[in-house]
């Protein structure tokens, strides 16, 4: 069972294993207009290494444009001439739900390819970064995450929402969440218009809003709902003439790591009641492997909407860690498809997620 409690400015809702998810404090901002993408263009890209094999077939990932003719501003920002964000569809955009646990499925990760790394703590591809003006990103004591926020996109059945985090690259402009926030997978069809908005709180974005130029993610999500594979990245466009790692700050990303991992924080914008996808919240505890899989398990009561959420490691401040595994599914209540409120699950990133990540 959960219980809310009032702190103040802040609450939070404990779980049975003593994890917290707490309110952060609010931002307010109008959008400074539509944004968003149409026409899609699809590219198939093979690592550069890659021959015949099961494993190099699990490293296919595929990516997918925002309109080349997109119109932009004088400061090269992307503009969306189809005008198809409006802040009425931000509010009505129905989070994504939270995919069900499949513990026991045949497909495994692959083992870090850096054999002589430690599998506990995996292999830094990239280090986490501030702002270039933390100053203006910390204007309360409790602060939402600048890294964390919620991304927006288009589905076949209307505007949808999920979690995403920033991830240091050397384009400054990376975003990581789950491959199911992108793709419908299982040969489905690409998602559309992707939009981040960077700590966002019950209504429009403080930090403005970053629209998406490409999307990638793996094969062999998209044509069989690999769990093991549920990841992507998305390289958004500059705000005013400003990367949004440049902007917000970056996290650092690990693969490779164990399943088992301590003092972890989870973030994301869960939806389904008691939640309204409008408020982020996190998760602080420790991990557990899962038995007959390369999963970690988390206790956080989070569900539909927390999807992409990212999954740190060894924190720097509340903004700032490594990014080793992301929101992929929940513990379901028996005999239902429904998030039991318990835990999460996670396969953490495989040596894979560096072939797509040296694609973006």
């Amino acid at each position: 069972m959960f219980q809310q409690k009032q702190r103040g400015r802040s609450g939070h809702i404990a779980s049975s294993h003593n994890t917290t998810l707490k309110r952060r404090a609010r931002y307010s901002m109008g959008i400074g207009g539509a944004l968003g993408a149409v026409l899609l263009t699809v590219i198939t890209i093979a690592p550069a290494n890659a021959s015949a094999g099961a494993a190099d077939d699990d490293a296919l990932s595929t990516s997918i444009n925002a309109p080349l003719a997109a119109a932009r501003n004088a400061a090269g920002d992307s503009l969306d001439p189809a005008g198809f964000w409006t802040e009425e569809k931000l509010q009505s955009a129905i989070p994504l739900d939270l995919l069900p646990d499949t513990t026991g499925s045949d497909r495994r990760s692959e083992p870090p390819a850096e054999s002589d790394e430690s599998s506990d703590e995996g292999v830094t591809l990239s280090d986490p970064v501030a702002p270039l003006q933390s100053s203006e990103i910390t204007p309360f004591a409790d602060p939402v995450a600048s890294t964390v926020g919620r991304l927006f996109f288009n589905t076949p059945n209307g505007p949808s929402s999920c979690t995403a985090s920033t991830i240091n690259n050397a384009n400054k402009n990376l975003l990581i969440t789950a491959g199911h926030c992108v793709h419908q997978g299982g040969g489905g069809a690409w998602y559309s218009n992707f939009l981040f908005a960077p700590s966002y709180y019950d209504g429009p974005s403080a930090q403005g809003y970053w629209s998406w130029s490409n999307a990638r993610t793996f094969n062999s999500w998209m044509d069989s709902s690999d769990f093991t594979h549920d990841q992507a990245f998305i390289a958004v466009y500059p705000n005013n003439g400003t990367q949004i790692v440049d902007a917000v700050g970056g996290n650092g990303l690990v693969t490779g790591a164990g399943p088992v991992q301590s003092n972890v924080r989870v973030w994301g914008y869960p939806a389904d009641p008691p939640f309204t996808g409008e408020i982020p919240y996190y998760c602080d505890g420790n991990t557990t492997a899962v038995a007959f899989s390369s999963d970690a398990s988390f206790p956080c009561g989070m569900n539909g909407g927390a999807s992409g959420g990212p999954w740190l490691k060894d924190r720097i401040n509340v903004n700032l860690g490594y990014t080793w595994a992301i929101t992929s599914r929940c513990q379901t209540t028996p005999g239902t498809t429904d998030c039991a409120l318990t835990n999460l699950r996670s396969t953490p990133n495989t040596r894979d997620v560096v072939t797509m990540f040296n694609l973006m």
